[in-house]
């Protein structure tokens, strides 16, 4: 019994794993095209507007990463027991919460569409054009809350992932095809995005359906069930993932102007796909965590934990220090025929870059405290780093622009990981901070290697085409994968060795 359920939680996980990072791919493709499209047709300020609404109508997620982060801890136990009336009950309170959120949010929608065009100081479209574009562009984040997020956190928490990546996928194919199609018949950016948002409402929709006949979970009338303890504690958990999301944007459309937004979008667009790339290798673990945890094999935890780590850090490496040295030259590539603003932007590009690094290196930590259902004890991490992004930010862009806030964000986010790394230690996995300290030291000389043999490469390296810079991206790849697994095979022998076995085993 207890093997069987080992082997369901590995084929879930490496099912996860499979099905996230092919919902990446279609992403990375997807999200190359559309942004590029609205760029090439729009134009840079036009499309800066759209990433900016996007930004502000984030602010909401606030409460959703928060309570969801609480409602998925609440789950891990009742689920790994089978029982489906606390689960309904959950499932219910989750629902009421977010459907309080939602009226909420569309105040909040309503207010910032009246005001954008003040706050953004844009030029082209006059208020009722900017009124449109916010209602169009928060039409989907609505449905969300009103039927999608509840069904969703079930479907993470029980170690389903897949099921709302493939959901997702299907969605992203289709706006992807009618944007295509809207642009080329000559539709505006407005009717675009109400497209986009009405094809989104099939999310939710989609995972009700998905919940309702895979759970079958019985009615139960609780309208007084407090399962969620910890809901407002989570908000302060998932503060600081938000600033790091949102902030920067939101400071450069005050305090800069909208086709600054637009550089910052593009260089953020590359980044955060490689960063979901990476996180696809984490897809369901916090959910094996959780389960772990409810079955306090502290042990067992410790080993995976320790997988996991080696293998989220030697997936970051690779991918973050290749698109450090390519990200230049592919921007450059992408935005070639657009000149109304400088898209050229190296020091910036690269402290962005290490920002999501780090973000991507404390990503076992995150997955381990939200498992652990410990919100309340880890808010002074929640609180510092939105205190350190926003600060240093705004101080920053005045006279630094982009870099600036890209320095806040990388502060803020060093400062979460040192104190997760601490918390950790001492009330959840207790491990030695010696061993942190060894995964530093050793991420730095493998990135430090591989910028100092990818410099040399690209010194003379011609990337006047796309061919020649996925030629460059090949073998860079490639030394970037050498370098880091020599490395690691040096201090982790062991770690290499298990999982370098179990790709092996797989194969076979």
């Amino acid at each position: 019994m207890v093997n069987n359920q080992i082997n369901v939680r590995s084929k879930r996980a490496m099912l996860n794993i499979i099905v996230s990072l092919l919902c990446q791919a279609f992403t990375l493709v997807c999200g190359l095209i559309v942004p590029k499209l609205l760029i090439d047709n729009f134009g840079s300020e036009a499309y800066g507007a759209t990433a900016s609404i996007a930004q502000f109508l984030a602010y909401i997620s606030l409460l959703e990463g928060g309570v969801g982060g609480v409602a998925r801890a609440a789950l891990y136990k009742p689920l790994a027991e089978g029982d489906k009336r606390t689960i309904s009950k959950i499932v219910s309170e989750i629902q009421r919460f977010f459907r309080v959120i939602a009226y909420i949010f569309v105040v909040y929608v309503l207010v910032l569409a009246c005001s954008f065009k003040s706050i953004s100081h844009i030029e082209c479209f006059d208020w009722t054009g900017s009124f449109l574009l916010v209602i169009a562009i928060s039409i989907s984040t609505v449905a969300q809350y009103f039927i999608g997020i509840s069904y969703a956190t079930l479907i993470q928490s029980s170690q389903r992932t897949y099921i709302t990546d493939i959901i997702n996928i299907s969605t992203m194919i289709l706006n992807t095809f009618l944007v295509v199609c809207l642009v080329n018949f000559g539709a505006s950016i407005i009717i675009v995005k109400f497209v986009s948002s009405f094809i989104y409402v099939l999310r939710p929709i989609s995972m009700y359906i998905y919940v309702k006949y895979k759970f079958k979970l019985p009615k139960e009338n609780c309208k007084e069930s407090n399962y969620l303890k910890q809901k407002w504690e989570g908000l302060g958990q998932h503060i600081a993932y938000f600033l790091y999301s949102n902030t920067d944007i939101a400071v450069l459309t005050v305090l800069a102007n909208l086709k600054i937004v637009s550089v910052y979008s593009v260089y953020y667009m590359v980044v955060t796909q490689v960063d979901n790339i990476v996180a696809s290798f984490s897809s369901g673990m916090e959910a094996l965590f959780g389960d772990m945890l409810a079955k306090k094999e502290l042990n067992k935890l410790n080993n995976v934990f320790n997988y996991y780590e080696t293998l989220i850090s030697v997936i970051a490496l690779i991918l973050f220090s290749v698109t450090a040295l390519l990200i230049v030259p592919f921007v450059s590539l992408y935005i070639k025929d657009i000149s109304d603003v400088n898209y050229i932007q190296p020091v910036f590009a690269y402290v962005l870059i290490i920002a999501y690094l780090v973000t991507a290196l404390r990503r076992p930590y995150h997955n381990m405290v939200i498992a652990a259902g410990h919100f309340k004890q880890t808010q002074i991490a929640a609180y510092g780093e939105a205190i350190i992004n926003v600060i240093f930010s705004v101080l920053l862009v005045s006279k630094y622009g982009l870099v600036g806030v890209a320095v806040g964000t990388l502060l803020a986010t060093l400062f979460r990981l040192f104190y997760y790394v601490i918390y950790l230690s001492n009330h959840i996995c207790f491990r030695n901070i010696g061993l942190f300290i060894k995964r530093i030291m050793t991420n730095i000389v493998a990135f430090s290697l591989i910028s100092i043999v990818g410099l040399f490469f690209c010194r003379n390296w011609d990337y006047s085409n796309y061919l020649m810079w996925m030629v460059a991206g090949l073998v860079l790849t490639i030394l970037a994968s050498i370098i880091t697994l020599f490395v690691y095979r040096i201090v982790y022998k062991n770690d290499i060795s298990f999982m370098l076995n179990k790709v092996l085993k797989r194969e076979k």
